[in-house]
């Protein structure tokens, strides 16, 4: 049948199942290759001059040795890509996914360009610490921002006074409740009213609740630590 198939003769039903057999089979484009290297214009011009024998006992022989040894090749998948229906089947199970990716990349994309674009009057919110409540954990602030609002900014006011403290530089951790680390970053500073500001957007910081440490890291003294809870939701 592979001589058939080689020589163009067999029926288009019988022709299309060895193209289906090849994508599974390792063994079988060999033989096709062997075929070809046999009926290759430079086995015909040995075979004129008489030459050929030595030459197709001894590809025969390769042949057999590899046929009668248990298949097992060391680079199957080189083998496979060189079979036309193999190529052509993974480049159409390859398209959808490229196609995705794309769109995928396209989305973020526009993401990034309307993040970059100026938004007027962004929505800010005061976030205190939460009062202690004795033998239960205190509430956290609840801190509502409209549904369109891509970037906001939190202001972090300390209960106790920083602003004659003798850091000079601060840590924002931002966590949530169960003490899983999102975000953490040095070079936080505190405003001439002693509080703390941090611009977010809605895309890094969903809905939630979360944890925001802000914690001093220069000071001589007992570092200086404050912490925020707050309930995040946007209407």
């Amino acid at each position: 049948m592979l001589s058939a198939y080689h020589d163009d003769q067999l029926p288009p039903a019988e022709d299309e199942e060895i193209q289906e057999h090849f994508v599974d089979c390792a063994e079988c484009p060999e033989l096709m290759l062997d075929l070809d290297r046999f009926t290759s214009p430079e086995a015909v011009e040995a075979a004129r001059r008489d030459v050929s024998d030595n030459w197709v006992d001894a590809a025969w022989r390769r042949l057999r040795s590899r046929l009668a040894a248990e298949a097992q090749p060391a680079r199957p998948y080189l083998r496979r890509l060189r079979n036309p229906v193999f190529a052509w089947s993974l480049t159409t199970l390859l398209l959808p996914c490229t196609f995705g990716l794309w769109l995928r990349v396209d989305v973020l994309a526009g993401e990034i360009e309307d993040l970059q674009k100026p938004q007027l009057n962004p929505p800010w919110r005061n976030v205190e610490p939460p009062p202690v409540v004795r033998g239960e954990a205190p509430p956290p602030c609840e801190v509502e921002l409209p549904a369109g609002a891509r970037q906001f900014l939190l202001v972090l006011v300390p209960a106790s006074p920083v602003s004659n403290r003798s850091e000079r530089e601060y840590r924002l951790e931002i966590q949530t409740l169960d003490g899983e680390g999102l975000w953490s970053e040095h070079g936080l500073e505190k405003s001439a009213e002693g509080t703390f500001v941090v611009a977010l957007s809605r895309r890094f910081l969903p809905a939630g609740d979360y944890r925001f440490l802000v914690i001093g890291t220069a000071g001589r003294e007992e570092p200086f630590r404050e912490e925020f809870t707050l309930r995040l939701s946007y209407l």
